[in-house]
């Protein structure tokens, strides 16, 4: 366990279409983290309240082009750490816009590798996307890796026999046409020997929202439950 600074976080969401789960989110982030990096990519978002939004919450924003459907492979993901790369953290955090900050982390991991809650173990051991952490040196060697410009990114399920982690990439292409930062991150980090682990600061899982009482948890995902 480590004490850690503002300085030492950077948190990274991207959007589209969801204007209003991100302007939440940020509002959260800002009260309990005043002067972290905070980078906001629109992916293909044209919402023009996005800048003003950014400049409101002094967020550093990204206004690009569509990266995120299965077409694309890894190169959302690439981005993602090419953007923290730039002004590299000690930790990368990288959140969906409907993840809700409760409070400060009261400690950071020291161990390097991926960090959060942990799902799909033993066969693909997984941090939820809804919050993963990263520490700076496992950014920086699956960046370095290329292993994210892997063309069988774009066409997993012709893959599955290579890894499992494949197969579920090809469940989630199939389901909404998307990448995975789920899947794609940990398969990387399962072939580069990065360790992957649970953070039990973070409780994030899929479309229902998880009970934090007395707010055991400083950040959980989703925010509401889906219907």
């Amino acid at each position: 366990m480590t004490n850690y600074s503002d300085a030492d976080l950077t948190f990274f969401a991207l959007v589209h279409h969801d204007y209003d789960a991100v302007a939440e989110c940020l509002r959260d982030l800002r009260k309990h983290y005043s002067a972290s990096q905070v980078i906001l990519r629109s992916d293909g978002d044209p919402d023009p309240r996005l800048p003003i939004l950014a400049e409101q919450y002094k967020v550093d924003f990204h206004d690009e082009e569509r990266l995120f459907g299965i077409e694309n492979g890894g190169a959302i993901i690439e981005r993602m750490l090419e953007l923290f790369l730039a002004k590299p953290t000690r930790y990368l955090f990288k959140i969906d816009p409907d993840t809700v900050i409760h409070r400060r982390f009261r400690y950071l991991p020291v161990r390097s590798g991926l960090f959060g809650t942990l799902q799909c173990v033993p066969e693909t051991p997984s941090i939820q996307g809804g919050c993963m952490g990263f520490t700076r040196d496992a950014a920086e060697q699956i960046l370095h890796s290329q292993m994210l410009r892997d063309s069988r990114l774009r066409e997993p399920a012709k893959f599955i026999n290579d890894s499992p982690y494949f197969f579920r990439m090809a469940h989630r292409a199939n389901r909404c046409g998307l990448a995975s930062f789920d899947w794609i991150i940990p398969w990387i980090a399962t072939e580069l020997g990065l360790p992957i682990y649970r953070f039990d600061e973070v409780n994030s899982g899929w479309q229902h929202r998880p009970p934090n009482p007395d707010q055991r948890y400083a950040v959980s995902h989703p925010r509401t439950s889906a219907e």
